[in-house]
């Protein structure tokens, strides 16, 4: 199936929302936010045609589940720098 680059383009977008969700997340070291995304994540990433990105989504979940602070962390820099890479809005 393609998928319409406008219909890309604002998955991409929507994604913003994400990021902050799990900065807020990680501010606050909590970890349902880390599973919840990653899931969803995971779910719809490969859909797009975004493989990277299910790599990380898969992270962002196990390291929700394991609740582990560094690799949440670590995790979140991938999702931002693969937002950064493949929007048209910086964060």
């Amino acid at each position: 199936m393609i998928i319409p680059e406008e219909a890309r383009l604002k998955y991409i977008e929507r994604r913003k929302k994400d990021i902050e969700s799990l900065r807020a997340a990680l501010s606050q070291r909590t970890f349902d936010e880390f599973k919840r995304v990653g899931h969803q994540l995971k779910g719809n990433a490969a859909s797009f045609g975004y493989m990277e990105l299910e790599k990380v989504a898969i992270q962002l979940e196990a390291a929700g589940d394991k609740q582990d602070l560094h690799e949440a962390s670590r995790q979140l820099g991938l999702f931002e720098q693969w937002f950064n890479k493949n929007s048209s809005v910086k964060l």
